[in-house]
């Protein structure tokens, strides 16, 4: 406003980045709005660690490849993304310098065809970005003696051990690296992803030692999925056959055969690897497991659809 006078720190070229104070016309003081004063609200240690993971080229490359928008003549940590049917996407990043977001869509809201974050957004953001920068000597995103290395394994994500195929190096905070060696690798050769992750593996078509979902010793029947208290979104524009809650079971050690109870009345044979699906029902649900002939529930889960 006329007769206001603002003032803020500024970076090397001059640029203010932060209010720092605001006077009247009359020179007394001005309130700062709470929205405008400077506060952190992640410590800097878990910035660090996210914007190295938001910088990481490598990471991008399975979906992206490695010729991708998103790849400058500098680091630049970035993140895309895209709304349901298309009908917005978006680009944002940054370097110690510069940041940038773009938001690429149509202003009545009708759905792009196809156009997603890293086709859509994304070279406007390269563009931007190097423009932004050009002249500038991009200065490192984060000091990565801050970190703690460790050789994990890509599968387990414990430490890589003996028996593990390959083994890949990953950053974490001080004392948040794992502790243990991977499990998942035997030494006969033979892989045991266990119960929690055996319709995971059979779907990603892996052999494991695992024959079912059966707890260990010292773990009770019950069940993974939904645990209790999980709450379940119901999406009005897609199908109702396309969504469903998954239903996945610790079974007691050798059993072939257990049941599902549904709040409805249903009953619902399960075999191994005691998985299945039931339809989203909106409303409050409660799901029981039961042994053939059994006189109680083994397990019982209440879960939220809405």
């Amino acid at each position: 406003a006329q007769g206001y006078q603002f003032r803020a720190t500024k970076d090397a070229t001059g640029t203010p980045i932060t209010l720092r104070a605001a006077f009247g016309p009359d020179g007394s003081a001005l309130r700062i709005p709470q929205e405008m004063q400077e506060h952190r609200f992640l410590a800097a240690r878990p910035v660090e660690l996210l914007t190295d993971v938001l910088a990481d080229e490598a990471a991008r490359a399975p979906a992206f490849g490695l010729d991708n928008a998103l790849r400058l003549p500098f680091r630049v940590a970035a993140k895309t993304g895209t709304s349901r049917a298309h009908v917005d996407n978006w680009a944002a990043g940054f370097t110690r310098e510069r940041t940038v977001a773009v938001w690429v869509g149509n202003f009545d809201g009708t759905p792009m065809r196809g156009v997603s974050g890293i086709t859509g957004a994304g070279p406007v953001f390269a563009r931007v970005m190097a423009l932004a920068m050009r002249g500038i000597r991009a200065a490192p995103l984060v000091d990565r003696s801050h970190f703690e290395a460790a050789e994990i394994c890509p599968l387990s994500g414990e430490r890589a051990g003996p028996n593990c195929p390959g083994a890949m190096k990953e950053v974490y905070l001080p004392g948040t690296a794992p502790r243990h060696d991977c499990k998942m690798h035997r030494s006969d050769g033979a892989l045991d992803v266990g119960p929690a992750y055996l319709a995971w593996a059979q779907a990603e078509g892996l052999a494991s030692n695992s024959l079912s979902n059966e707890g260990g010793p010292g773990m009770e029947p019950g069940f993974i999925l939904p645990a209790n208290g999980d709450e379940f979104l119901v999406e009005p524009e897609l199908p109702e056959s396309a969504q469903a809650v998954p239903v996945r079971v610790m079974a007691p050690r050798g059993a072939k055969l257990l049941e599902l109870r549904t709040d409805d009345g249903r009953r619902i044979e399960l075999r191994p690897p005691f998985v299945t699906r039931l339809p989203a029902v909106e409303g409050e649900r409660r799901l029981e497991l039961w042994a053939p002939g059994g006189s109680a529930p083994l397990a019982v889960t209440r879960y939220r659809v809405r």
